[in-house]
C-alpha cells in the first residue's frame, strides 16, 4: 500500500484526491498538511509539513508557491518522492523544483 501525506488536503482539489484515494484500496492518505482545519478527515491534519510526524511514500502537492520551501526541504531530509500539482510558481521557484529533482524523485 502506498501511504501518501496529502499537502493542501482541505482545498478542492486535496478533497477530491482524498475522495479518489478512500476508494481505492491499493494507496492510503496517512497525513494531511493544511492551515485550515474544518473539515474533518479519515487522517490526522497538520497546520505546516515540518510538523508532520507520519512516515509516507509520496507527497502529493495541491497548496500554495508560498509553501514550496519548507515542502522541498522537507521532502529531501525524509526522502520523500514529491507529485506537486500546485500551480503559479515563479522561476526561482521552478529553478528550486529542478535542483530538488536531482536529489529526490519529482514529478512537476
Amino acid at each position: 500500500m502506498t501511504r501518501i501525506i496529502m499537502n493542501g488536503c482541505n482545498g478542492k482539489m486535496g478533497q477530491c484526491i482524498t475522495g479518489i484515494c478512500n476508494a481505492d484500496p491499493e494507496v492510503e492518505i496517512v497525513a494531511g498538511i493544511d492551515v485550515y482545519d474544518g473539515i474533518k478527515n479519515d487522517y490526522p491534519v497538520f497546520p505546516s509539513i515540518s510538523a508532520c510526524d507520519v512516515e509516507a511514500d509520496v507527497i502529493i502537492d495541491f497548496s500554495h508557491p508560498a509553501l514550496l520551501d519548507d515542502m522541498l526541504k522537507f521532502a529531501k531530509s525524509k526522502n520523500i518522492p514529491l507529485v506537486i500539482a500546485t500551480t503559479g510558481y515563479n522561476e526561482a521557484q521552478i529553478d528550486a523544483i529542478n535542483k530538488a529533482s536531482s536529489e529526490i524523485p519529482v514529478f512537476f
